[in-house]
């Protein structure tokens, strides 16, 4: 039997000094009839399927309740180590967080920022959110260069565009203040192109895709839900860069392994390099 498109990786794992950043949002758990294409019992599975073979150095989720965090650390088993966090004041709740290669990277330090004006307040809110956006990150050792690299995961405000703009601001505040390279990872909640990536691009952290030297597939929109992809849709998720990086290769990905969406989200990568 011939395989699938969607049985074969769209990246996949990558030698050294490259790194595989991904980014995917989970869609939260909610209450769905087993056989809804929204239900996780459904979905679990074909998500597991795609970071497996996909073999990301750092994979970003986000929407992760605490059930589905254990769902996919159980199933991926000890090569990822995860580095999540609830976005409420004692760490609990809606996360967002890291998935991290042991095998190629070791964690010196992690942090959680709450998106607000007191961002060492974690569960703090501002600019009128209706619940709190926190972004979580680790400053990262690559055991095979030596390179020390900083990964940030968040998820923006997804109602107000001032919210997403004053997040993004101090988003890239907080890159510039480590002054490591870094890849920051979300569900931006606005197209490419917007203010807050502007914002983040004014602070030096831009967009992989229009500096990958090669894309990889079409550039499908990032939120199918749950129906046909379409090219030149708005992509809302995105793997963003400091400008010290070399982007190789990026793609959206918009693969259903045993015909399942992953996510209402499609999956985004970009395979980056940094001199040591």
């Amino acid at each position: 039997m011939q395989a699938s498109p969607d049985d074969q990786p769209t990246i996949g794992p990558v030698p050294a000094p490259a790194v595989h950043c991904m980014t995917l949002n989970l869609r939260r758990r909610v209450l769905r009839p087993p056989t809804h294409p929204d239900a996780w019992e459904r979905r679990r599975e074909a998500v597991v399927a795609l970071v497996t073979s996909e073999a990301p150095t750092v994979l970003a989720v986000q929407e992760a309740l605490p059930t589905q965090t254990a769902d996919l650390t159980s199933r991926l088993g000890s090569r990822w180590e995860p580095v999540v966090v609830g976005r409420g004041a004692r760490g609990g709740g809606e996360a967002v967080g890291l998935l991290l290669d042991r095998e190629r990277v070791r964690v010196v330090e992690r942090r959680t920022w709450a998106l607000s004006r007191t961002p060492s307040r974690p569960g703090s809110r501002s600019w009128a959110t209706a619940f709190p956006r926190h972004a979580v990150g680790a400053v990262l050792e690559d055991r095979a260069t030596g390179t020390v690299f900083l990964a940030v995961a968040t998820h923006l405000d997804v109602a107000s565009p001032w919210a997403r703009l004053r997040q993004a601001e101090l988003l890239g505040r907080v890159v510039r203040q480590r002054g490591l390279p870094a890849v920051v990872m979300a569900d931006w909640n606005c197209p490419a192109g917007s203010a807050p990536w502007r914002a983040l691009a004014e602070a030096g952290v831009v967009d992989s895709v229009p500096r990958a030297s090669r894309l990889v597939g079409e550039e499908w929109g990032t939120f199918p839900h749950y129906r046909d992809p379409r090219v030149g849709g708005r992509r809302i998720d995105g793997v963003l860069v400091t400008e010290d990086a070399v982007v190789e290769r990026a793609a959206v990905s918009v693969r259903r392994p045993g015909g399942v969406w992953p996510s209402d989200h499609a999956a985004v990568h970009a395979v980056v390099r940094w001199a040591s």
